[in-house]
């Protein structure tokens, strides 16, 4: 096994994970109903990087948008 074999091992496996945890979070998301949930998931496993990517930028936002009105539900 040369180097490179070990980088693009590496760089799939990475990438598998992350496809992964993004699907996990997608079906975990209150926000969305199942048949969304599922169109989320083949997006991302249909469009490997750019679905993935995608998609988890979305959660963020929501996230983000989630915390931000918890803490001014709070003050």
């Amino acid at each position: 096994m040369t180097p490179f074999d070990f980088v693009i091992g590496a760089a799939l496996a990475a990438l598998l994970a992350f496809q992964i945890y993004v699907t996990v979070r997608v079906f975990r998301s209150r926000v969305y109903e199942p048949k969304q949930k599922v169109y989320q998931a083949q997006l991302v496993w249909l469009l490997p990087i750019i679905g993935a990517g995608l998609v988890f930028s979305i959660l963020q936002e929501e996230d983000k948008s989630r915390r931000d009105a918890s803490s001014h539900l709070r003050s």
